[in-house]
């Protein structure tokens, strides 16, 4: 184990009050430092068993603005991260997005490729969507081993639909406390927070007072922000405490405190100073005299990595240590307190603000109404030196939207501050934006009060249960999976199957294993295909059911405790949803260069064929060529009907009595007959009657009828489906033979790109309508951290706000955001 030297301050006086004033620092300035390494053995073992945590992949979407419109377009960025430092994962080669509307209902779902960690893509808003708060969840297989971490991040879609009573709150106001480090202690001053949440989710500020129960007034409090605030407290054994809450309209609400315990030991940590944090162990007589001389062990982990260990013995009622905040990495920290026997007895999370982790974006803007506007982007660690990264920019008007910067999720906040914590945090970036003594203490404040989701000590150290299992592998790829059985249900071992599909150019083939589960991976499959399995058993026996496992994707949840948008937002969402709808009026007279009118008479749509009977095990119509019925044309025989038809086809009719046709593919290889499903020789086709045909689909390559098998020649095939087939019960004539089964499956969705006009749209045109006026989801800086990019601006006044997100190499976050006028 890694070594860890820290500073530790012993005190053997009476317990150190401990509060965010500077007597606080005054009296720890006085004692006595002294170095210490840890070596515990449980120490060791805690920290090696830390390490063998499976690493935690996390999701981040930079979309390109908070809310939008019906027929609007949703374009994102997807960041995929793992482990201690925040890296691009390469663990995971599918990532699934999904929307999700106000009644917890899917409404689409998206799988996308991702390459080294990242990918983007973009979700079309029908105009048949109802106007609400949606959400966006995306995951990678590999991340439903612990779903806690599934990224879900709200969106707000045509305005705001009614406020809704919070599902999860029955009270008028739902009112807890937390002691620091978990429990109050009779005789150890503790500082207590408190968050106060009304029916809508939101936070509420309330004021009250705590009395004891003989009625003396022993603190009072008033919350901070969004609900939350603390108080410091000193239980007396015997008494017991409650709070008095003043509510608006000044009525009157009491709670009880939790129970001071008998003994025990508080954890309290003081993070205002900027280059070091202070924790303080304290406890009573009643502890101290029982338990004097034990070893106690502290640990602070970040990420699954520890950080910081140290052990001492319990000799005084107080215990402080100063460590160094350039020890850890920015983002929240959980520090542990443990008893000689191991057991966590004590915890506290702190957020280390180490701007070390964070890149330097500068932006260097040219723009000219009118004209193309040039940005030029450097991204600098704190050092300002250039570093390469991947990066995603939105530029959009602020007439036509109206960001909440509170209440923006971002790629700093979201991977570093809510994707670690439990339940709904409102206004996240309230504590990233314009950072001051007061955000800090809000950001505190926040700690003490919402729980952490990262990992509970308790479990980790069980040795009865195993920790690392693994549910679910990653997905490097695309995978298709079954089962091979008999017609009675029994698995068929070792038996061999082969993989079609003829729009991708696919053909692969695998073994089962003993209990017949098989594995097709490595695909790339791209939209909307149709695949088809083939089986057959070890002794080249085809009597087997093939079992396609289908997808599986994690549950949908109810939304529980997201908050509901304040009266606030949901008015100028509402005001902008109404611009909206007067943007899309814009007067399209003139717009472009005047045309005649021209009447265009007898055109219709073409009517696609009806493929619902063909035998093609790839689907009806999946072929290279088809040909219907309709233009076969009146002839003698079919030779007549297809000579020509076919493309690289050639007809042959032998001088034989009998003149047997055969179609050569590439003027040389014999072409295979599949009558309704039946494989039959090239001859015959010479009796097949052409007024009995529907359709004729031509298989050429290999690709095509590999998986027909042994029974095709090298020379292809001709499906061919007869009107008889098609007028016939589909149970009848559409049965695959013995083995073979065909799937529709869908794939990678297609990306669009973001349309970005090579003009300035005027005013008064459609371009001009547009809340989004730029995206690029992949933009690279060079190694000296440089990267320009250029676009059009509106011909219209107002102010353009430009969000640039990223992330480098070494896992280092960066957001910017910038702002320019058009007068």
């Amino acid at each position: 184990m890694k070594k860890i030297t820290c500073l530790l301050l012993f005190l053997s006086t009476a317990p150190l009050i401990y509060s965010q004033e500077t007597v606080f620092l005054n009296r720890i300035a006085n004692v006595v430092n002294y170095q210490r390494t840890s070596d515990s053995l449980f120490l060791t073992r805690a920290t090696t068993t830390l390490s063998r945590q499976p690493a935690q992949e996390k999701v981040y979407l930079h979309l390109d603005k908070p809310n939008y419109s019906f027929g609007d377009t949703i374009w994102y960025k997807a960041y995929t991260v793992i482990g201690q430092k925040h890296q691009l994962s390469a663990l995971s080669g599918v990532l699934y997005v999904e929307l999700i509307s106000p009644k917890d209902t899917l409404v689409t779902r998206q799988a996308l490729p991702l390459a080294s960690g990242v990918s983007w893509s973009e979700i079309p808003l029908d105009h048949t969507l109802k106007q609400g708060t949606y959400r966006l969840r995306a995951y990678t297989r590999w991340m439903r081993n612990k779903p806690e971490y599934i990224d879900e991040q709200k969106i707000r879609i045509g305005g705001i639909a009614p406020q809704t009573t919070n599902k999860a709150t029955t009270e008028p106001l739902d009112i807890r406390f937390f002691p620091e480090g978990g429990e109050l202690v009779n005789g150890v001053r503790s500082r207590v927070a408190v968050k106060c949440t009304g029916m809508n989710g939101l936070g509420e500020d309330i004021k009250g007072t705590i009395q004891d129960n003989t009625g003396n007034i022993v603190a009072d409090f008033t919350t901070q922000h969004l609900g939350m605030g603390t108080f410091a407290l000193i239980p007396e054994a015997g008494k017991t405490y409650k709070a008095i809450i003043t509510l608006p309209g000044e009525s009157k609400y009491t709670t009880d405190l939790p129970k001071a315990k008998t003994e025990g030991y508080t954890l309290t940590i003081n993070n205002n100073e900027p280059d070091s944090i202070y924790l303080k162990i304290s406890t009573n007589e009643e502890t101290l005299n029982k338990q004097k001389g034990q070893s106690f062990y502290i640990i602070a982990q970040s990420n699954g990595k520890v950080y910081y260990t140290t052990e001492g013995k319990l000799e005084s009622l107080s215990y402080i240590a100063q460590i160094p905040k350039s020890k850890f990495p920015e983002g929240i920290t959980q520090f542990t307190l443990f008893s000689q026997s191991g057991e966590p007895i004590a915890e506290r999370i702190a957020f280390i603000n180490n701007k070390a982790d964070e890149l330097k974006v500068g932006i260097s803007p040219i723009q000219t109404p009118g004209q193309k506007t040039t940005l030029n982007i450097t991204a600098t660690d704190q050092n300002n030196k250039g570093k390469q990264g991947t990066f995603s920019v939105s530029v959009i008007s602020e007439s036509k939207v109206q960001p909440d910067e509170n209440d923006e999720s971002s790629i700093i906040n979201n991977l570093l501050l809510t994707s670690e914590l439990k339940g709904y945090i409102e206004q996240p970036n309230y504590y990233f934006t314009n950072i001051s003594e007061q955000t800090n203490t809000a950001l505190d404040n926040l700690m003490l009060t919402q729980g952490y989701r990262r990992y509970e000590w308790k479990q980790i150290l069980d040795t009865t249960t195993n920790n690392t299992a693994i549910k679910y592998p990653p997905e490097r790829s695309q995978e298709i999976s079954g089962i091979l059985t008999t017609p009675g249900g029994k698995p068929v071992p070792n038996g061999k199957i082969t993989l079609a599909a003829v729009k991708e150019k696919i053909f692969r083939d695998t073994t089962a294993d003993e209990e017949g589960h098989f594995t097709f991976n490595n695909l790339y499959i791209s939209d909307t295909t149709t695949l088809v399995l083939r089986a057959r058993k070890a002794n080249k026996g085809s009597n087997v059911l093939i079992k396609a496992i289908p997808p599986d994707y994690p549950k949908i949840e109810p939304t529980t405790n997201t908050g509901n948008i304040p009266n606030t937002d949901t008015l100028k969402a509402q005001q902008q949803y109404k611009q909206y709808q007067q943007d899309q009026k814009i007067d399209l007279s003139g717009y472009g260069r005047g045309l005649k009118t021209v009447n265009i008479v007898g055109l219709k749509k073409a009517k696609k064929p009806d493929m619902r009977f063909s035998a093609n095990l790839h689907g009806g119509g999946n072929a290279d060529q088809v040909i219907m019925y309709t233009d076969l044309g009146p002839c003698v025989s079919i030779g007549d009907c297809l000579g020509g038809k076919i493309r690289g086809v050639t007809i042959y009719r032998s001088s034989s009595v009998d003149g047997t046709i055969v179609a050569l593919n590439n003027g040389r290889s014999p072409m295979s007959i599949i009558l309704d499903g039946q494989v039959l020789p090239p001859s015959y086709l010479s009796q097949i009657n052409t007024d009995e045909v529907y359709s004729i689909e031509v298989l050429r390559s290999g690709f095509a009828t590999n998986i027909y098998g042994r029974s095709i020649s090298g020379g292809g095939a001709l499906v061919i489906t007869t009107k008889r087939g098609t007028e016939w019960a589909t149970d009848l004539y559409n049965i695959p033979p013995a083995g073979v089964v065909t799937l529709k499956y869908k794939g990678f969705h297609k990306t669009k790109a973001f349309y970005q006009p090579k003009y300035a749209p005027k005013a008064d045109s459609p371009g001009s309508a547009r809340s989004t006026i730029y995206w690029n989801p992949n933009m690279l800086t060079d190694k000296d951290g440089k990267a320009s990019l250029d676009y059009f601006t509106p011909d219209v006044k107002g102010t353009y706000r430009v969000v640039i997100e990223g992330i480098d190499d070494d896992g280092n976050l960066a957001r910017q955001v910038y702002r320019y006028e058009i007068k």
